[in-house]
């Protein structure tokens, strides 16, 4: 009697086809959350995008895991150096910290509004869903994941909403991609 898989295998990063999609960025600042991070940039490097880190922070930007460790990440862009036609979306994962100091960085908080306008895909998680809401300036925008898609911003409250919202914004990525192809 064959006994049955009860975790289903996720789908294999090919590491050879990340970045083939198109590159996403990670808009973070020191203490952003990692765990938001991983669980987007794995979703979309399943989907073929490769993620890049856009931060105030020059070199290095340091976020924390759930068990509080510190990881560091190199920065690739600045925001004042990017916009809507270098990246297919925008990711802006939770914590305090990081929230706090994007909101108060105009080219941040620019970079934002600028997807927007371009209806490019926005994540925002945590703490950042309050970005997303005073950058759009739309009210009601609460939860523990929002995403903004062709310049509306669809909150999500609840234990699957960020794996629901994760799933929406790298399919939101493939559709804009296949149009741009």
């Amino acid at each position: 009697m064959a006994v049955q898989n009860r975790h289903p295998r996720q789908k294999r990063i090919d590491l050879e086809q990340v970045g083939e999609s198109g590159e996403i960025a990670a808009l973070v600042a020191e203490g952003f959350d990692v765990d938001h991070f991983n669980l987007v940039a794995h979703a979309a490097e399943r989907g073929g995008f490769r993620t890049m880190i856009v931060s105030p922070q020059r070199s290095l930007v340091s976020g924390r895991s759930g068990q509080r460790e510190e990881m560091n990440f190199v920065v690739d862009k600045h925001p004042g150096d990017v916009g809507p036609s270098t990246y297919d979306g925008l990711l802006v994962p939770g914590g305090v910290t990081s929230v706090k100091a994007l909101m108060k960085d105009q080219d941040a908080r620019l970079l934002v509004l600028d997807y927007i306008k371009a209806n490019k895909p926005v994540f925002a998680l945590g703490d950042a869903v309050e970005l997303l809401a005073e950058v759009s300036e739309k009210e009601g925008v609460a939860g523990v994941a929002a995403l903004a898609l062709n310049g509306e911003i669809f909150a999500g409250d609840g234990e699957t909403a960020q794996e629901d919202a994760a799933s929406a914004f790298v399919d939101a990525l493939t559709v804009k991609a296949d149009d741009a192809a």
